[in-house]
């Protein structure tokens, strides 16, 4: 049979079918179940159930009982509407049915219980039935009604028959103030609701130990305690889990990553981004200081993407591998890190202080191809450096000053702007730094172009000249304190003398720049002297203030020190920048002489020092007391907090790294408007710093509490002229009262209205503002003033502007307004437009002149096109278009603007087909340059060839290093020099240009060219090495007759020769096995050269006398080389013990043993393939005379 709660679901459902009653035995089935209940809400029984009429009502029970008490059931059933259309329900009422449990009921009184039901009736309008069982004293339920009546009936049933319960849970410490709220409003709503009490203990009170997994947002909990009715515990409990869950969804975690594997991380990560595509991560640029990967999104997704982000970053890192290769420092800068990162998946790491190999990291497959990328983008530039340091006889000192006077004032670049290179000068601390003694400008050239770097040189050292010690002026006689305020007085004194100046440490020299200067006035006769001391009388105001300085030396235990500093020394900055600018300095650990760990020196004006000495005296007793923990507090209206903390909490955090302080708050707090609600921020630090901070926090609190909105109406023609000519006029208002915002925007409190503008800020200064832009609005008005101006219509394009920009630029900048009274017909026919323009006298003149200006450009703008046949091309350009370049500047377009300065001299692209040479811009440059186009392709018509015999070897004198030899004989003649390439066997060199330039050329070429040396020996290859001793006769004639000899062209095959190894010794050379003999001589007929025997010349270079006799030894060695039939292999068993024997001190055994038998012997060396032979040449007699002394020696 159906239990009463089954039936009561029944009924409610429309589906409930009576049963037929069963008699109860009662004897002998004892009562298990409530089939003795009547049903909810059941109509009279039928008599044969024994003809009882079932009474329903609080405290009646099936057997007339009212004391019986229930218990609150497991699970509650929910209210459905019928759905029988027999149903006795309306449409617009529900039912719902529960039970209480015995154990969870009060002991209530029936009348009591009658009382509470009729008043919960009354209250909501629900019909509320009752039973309950007489052997389990549970109470069921039916309440019907209205649903939010049914639903306030059973919370009132609930709260006011049962007994309070205690429901206990925990909670992620993390997600604590979220659950509560600002200043509870999460969490009151809750308790409102629900009827209970709830009570979230601290973080600090948390029995959870601390985490190891700092992402798990659940290692750390907090408890919860609710109190109440069952079914309001349940509720809040419910409530608090929903905000808990909607908080924790969501999570970010972070992986740090090493430095070494940083690089790989994005690309490593990519099956693990791919396959959490829900998830967003953030990965570590290779060049960010950042190293961890960031991933947010679902929590447990996060943290199953973080365990397998980790092993797979494991197993990258264990697969990498480091390969150090040496790179010059130069050549550093031209490593291409990103690129090889993104294509190759390697890494380039730069060497750090200490290191001098640059590190190849990455997969070691990749490495090898990476390495090559990296060597061939270096090759592409070259880096010339050039030493400053020997300039101006070696003045070390006044040429660092020269070097930071370049640098500041920019000469470097402009060279590097002209000639098209990067140039590299040292830094200023670099040049401060006495300890230097060289002073390297880099230049990096396209390799492509090395006599760039030449050019180059010339340009800095010719400036680098400009500026003679003579002209310069050394001061040292301020005190180092005082030198930092020197730039202020000299910036004005050394322009008006036609001076300049640096800086470096602690001294300050002077320069007379009148010549490096262009003058608008007549030149005055001033030396470099009195112009010096006039900028050098400047700062006699620095040295009288020198009387005002004292120095006092504080003793302090080391580690009072670092603490009272704070860290980043905050808390010593604070103290000084509490008084003037550059009134003191203080320096920890030293007694202004050297180190000292115990000492703080301080320096500066005398009133200031003594402040700061007891500052830090009163910091040290502070420190003393209350070490870093001094706490106090101060209270705040609420809603300017948002302010005070700043964006993503960047002001709360500037003031705690500022005075080393920790500031907390009592509880997180949203934005609000109500300003009476206060709320409390706890400092904790040093006293000092906490007292000075709190003293910012209520001054700023102060501020944004008295900030007001006010707005003024100006009509929106009168807009650009209130705000000034780049709003110079609302910047002056906004430094002035403080303003924070003045503007015609909309703002959530003021409606938009295009005449009006609105001043934010504090109400006194927003007052004064507002006052004045009223003021300067009627004057506006009164003095609003209007000019017009005829624009031709060529120049109405230029005028405007792409899509109105020129125009708007001149008005907005000058605070005028415009309009264009248009008539296309009228302007047709009269050839020009009208604009008329609004604003001040000034602001209008200085708008028409400039208007004037862009169409004086356009009147005179000139096109002029000639045609050039294309072989003269090259010529108007000229190496990396110096020539054109060159054209320009005399034509006086050197300072025109880039967009313009391109369009001065345009000639066709090479392969082009076009011989057209175009000049567009100002007429008069754009004359002088077609004028100077003219003249060079005149010249080049006027040239001829002529050719010059040059000896082949003789080449290269005219080449030189990159060509720059060439290329300086083309400068200085205005000849084109063609020279055959090394593999053309031709001595012809070509000469193109102007007749009379050529013989000047020829002339010069002849002096480069003619013979240096005084005798020649020619000497075939085969008896080369012979004759040389494998080279060790030219250091003989280098050392006892200053002979120097060279080989022309035949240089590398000559050296080639001298280098060779012994011939490789006949068959039965080598003692047999078993032989003791010390050494076996074998000799066999020498074999003559095959093919030609070319003839290597021996030119003799050294004085005439010297050189006579060596060609006479060479001739006398040659001849007896001529001689030689035989050659033989002196065998050694043991060489390395052996052949130091032979040679005997200083290779005296071998000298001799030459000079007795005129034979050629050539002793092996260690890495000579054949290291077991001494090899023998001469004649038969020779060989057998050679044997017999080595055998001796041996």
């Amino acid at each position: 049979m159906s239990t009463p709660a089954e039936i009561i679901a029944a009924r409610v459902n429309g589906t409930y079918v009576a049963e037929e009653p069963k008699p109860v035995k009662k004897s002998k089935e004892p009562v298990s179940k409530e089939n003795a209940f009547p049903v909810l809400g059941g109509r009279q029984s039928s008599p044969s159930a024994g003809g009882n009429t079932t009474l329903w009502g609080p405290g009646v029970n099936g057997n007339g009982n009212g004391n019986g008490q229930a218990k609150p059931a497991a699970s509650v059933l929910k209210p459905r509407p019928s759905a029988s259309s027999k149903s006795s329900f309306k449409n617009s009422s529900v039912q719902e049915a529960f039970s209480l449990d015995a154990d969870d009921q009060l002991n209530v009184a029936r009348a009591e219980f009658i009382k509470i039901l009729t008043a919960i009736k009354t209250e909501t309008k629900a019909s509320i039935e009752c039973t309950s069982s007489q052997y389990t004293k549970k109470r069921t339920f039916l309440i019907t009604g209205a649903p939010d009546a049914v639903k306030l009936a059973k919370r009132l049933v609930i709260k006011k028959l049962t007994k309070p319960v205690v429901v206990n849970f925990a909670i992620p410490a993390k997600v604590r103030s979220r659950v509560i709220g600002a200043q509870g409003r999460t969490l009151k709503p809750i308790i409102s609701e629900f009827q209970v009490k709830v009570d979230i203990a601290n973080e600090e009170e948390s029995p959870s130990p601390e985490p190891e997994d700092a992402d798990d947002i659940f290692a750390k909990t907090v408890p919860v305690t609710i109190e109440g009715d069952a079914e309001g515990c349940k509720g809040a409990k419910a409530a608090i889990l929903a905000i808990v869950k909607e908080e924790t969804k969501n999570m970010s975690v972070k992986i740090a990553v090493s430095d070494f594997v940083k690089p790989f991380v994005a690309k490593a990560a990519e099956p693990v981004e791919s396959k959490y595509s829900q998830l967003e991560f953030s990965f570590p640029a290779w060049d960010s200081p950042s190293t961890n990967v960031i991933i947010s999104g679902d929590r447990e997704a996060a943290l199953e993407a973080r365990d397998e982000l980790k092993d797979l970053l494991a197993s990258l890192e264990a697969r990498l591998t480091v390969h150090s290769v040496p790179i010059p420092q130069v050549k550093h800068q031209f490593l291409p890190i990103k690129q090889i990162i993104e294509e190759d998946d390697v890494f380039i790491k730069l060497p750090e202080e200490g290191e001098t190999d640059v590190k190849f990291i990455g997969e070691k497959k990749k490495i090898a191809a990476a390495q090559e990328k990296a060597r061939q983008t270096t090759s592409q530039y070259k880096v010339d450096v050039l030493d400053m340091s020997k300039a101006h006889k070696g003045n070390l000192p006044h040429v660092r000053a020269v070097a930071a006077l370049l640098r500041k004032n920019g000469y470097f670049r402009k060279i590097a702007a002209a000639q098209n290179v990067v140039i590299t000068p040292p830094k200023f601390d670099f040049l401060a730094d006495e300890s230097n003694t060289s002073i390297p400008i880099e230049i990096t050239v396209n390799a492509a172009e090395p006599d760039v770097a030449s050019q180059t040189r010339k340009a800095i050292v010719a400036t680098v000249n400009k500026f003679s010690p003579e002209k310069s002026k050394v001061i040292d006689d301020i005190d180092s304190f005082l030198v930092q305020e020197a730039p202020a007085i000299l910036d004005i004194s050394a322009p008006a003398n036609k001076a300049d100046y640096v800086v470096l440490g602690n001294r300050i020299v002077l320069f007379d720049v009148s010549e490096t200067e262009e003058s608008d006035d007549f030149d005055v006769d001033v030396s470099s002297a009195d112009s010096l001391s006039e900028v050098n009388k400047s700062l006699d105001k620095l040295r009288a203030k020198q009387d005002s300085l004292s120095s006092t030396v504080l003793s302090v235990d080391s580690k009072k020190q670092n603490a009272i500093a704070g860290e980043n020394k905050a808390v010593l900055k604070s103290l000084i920048a509490e008084l003037p600018v550059n009134a003191v300095e203080v320096e920890l650990h030293n007694d202004g002489t050297q180190s000292s760990e115990n000492s703080i020196y301080i320096h500066g004006l005398k009133e200031y020092v003594e402040k700061i000495k007891d500052s830090i005296n009163g910091l040290v007793r502070d420190f003393e007391e209350h070490g870093k923990k001094y706490t106090s507090s101060v209270e705040l209206p609420a809603f300017v907090l948002p302010r005070i903390v700043g964006r993503g909490g960047s002001a709360i955090q500037a003031l705690r790294r500022e005075y080393d302080i920790n500031i907390e708050q009592n509880e997180k707090t949203e934005s609000v408007t109500d300003k009476s609600v206060k709320t409390t921020l706890h400092l904790v630090g040093q006293k000092r710093s906490v007292e000075a901070a709190k003293e910012i926090l209520s001054k700023s609190a102060k501020k944004h509490a008295d900030e007001t909105v006010a707005r003024v109406r100006v009509e929106q023609q009168y807009h650009k002229r209130i705000a000034g000519p780049r709003f110079v006029y609302m910047n002056r208002l906004q430094d002035k009262y403080s303003v924070t915002d003045f503007s015609s925007q909309k703002y959530d409190d003021t409606p938009s209205n295009k005449d009006e503008i609105t001043i934010k800020g504090p109400s006194r200064g927003v007052a004064k503002a507002e006052e004045e832009i009223k003021e300067l609005l009627n004057f506006e008005k009164e003095n609003g003033h209007k000019e017009s101006i005829k624009i031709p219509s060529k120049a109405l394009a230029r005028v405007i502007g792409k899509g109105g920009e020129t125009i708007r630029d001149i008005t907005e900048g000058f605070g005028v307004e415009y309009h264009f009274n248009r008539d296309k017909a009228a302007e047709e026919e009269q050839g020009y437009a009208e604009v008329e323009f609004t604003g001040s006298r000034t602001a209008l003149k200085d708008t028409i002149k400039r208007v004037k200006e862009i169409i004086e450009e356009v009147e005179n703008f000139v096109t002029i096109t000639i045609n050039v046949p294309a072989k003269y091309h090259r010529d108007l350009i000229g190496p990396s278009g110096s020539v054109m370049r060159e054209i320009i500047s005399k034509a006086g377009g050197e300072d025109v603007a880039r967009q313009k300065y391109i369009h001065l001299l345009r000639v066709p692209d090479e392969g082009s087909g076009s011989e057209e040479v175009v000049s567009a811009g100002d007429k008069q440059i754009v004359e002088k340059v077609i004028e100077q186009v003219k003249k060079i392709v005149a010249d080049k018509e006027a040239s001829v060839v002529e050719t010059v015999e040059v000896a082949k070897d003789r080449h290269g004198a005219l080449i030189g290093t990159g060509g720059s030899v060439r290329h300086k004989l083309e400068e200085d003649y205005g000849v084109t020099i063609s020279i055959p390439r090394a593999s053309d066997s031709s001595t012809e060199i070509k000469l193109t240009g102007l007749p009379e330039k050529i013989e000047k050329l020829k002339e010069k070429i002849a002096e480069m060219t003619k013979d240096d040396w005084n005798e020649v020996v020619e000497v075939p290859s085969s008896l080369h090495s012979l004759v040389s001793e494998k080279a060790a006769i030219f250091k003989t004639f280098k050392s006892d007759y200053k002979v120097d000899v060279t080989h022309g062209n035949l240089t590398r095959k000559a050296s080639k020769l001298t280098n060779g190894y012994i011939p490789a010794p006949p068959e039965g050379a080598v003692a047999e096995d078993g032989d003791d003999s010390a050494f076996k001589f074998t000799t066999a007929l020498l074999e003559k050269p095959e093919g030609e025997d070319v003839v290597i010349p021996w030119r003799l270079q050294g004085e005439k006398d010297a050189t006579a006799k060596v060609a006479e030894i060479v001739q006398e060695r040659l001849e007896k080389a001529k001689a030689a039939t035989h050659g033989g292999w002196f065998y050694l068993k043991d060489p390395k013990n052996k052949v130091p024997r032979l040679l005997g001190p200083q290779g005296r055994n071998i000298k001799e043993i030459r000079k007795n038998t005129g034979a050629f012997i050539t002793v092996p060396r260690a890495n000579d393939k054949h290291n077991g032979f001494v090899y023998v040449v001469g004649t038969e007699e020779s060989l057998s005379a050679v044997e017999k002394a080595l055998s001796q020696l041996v």
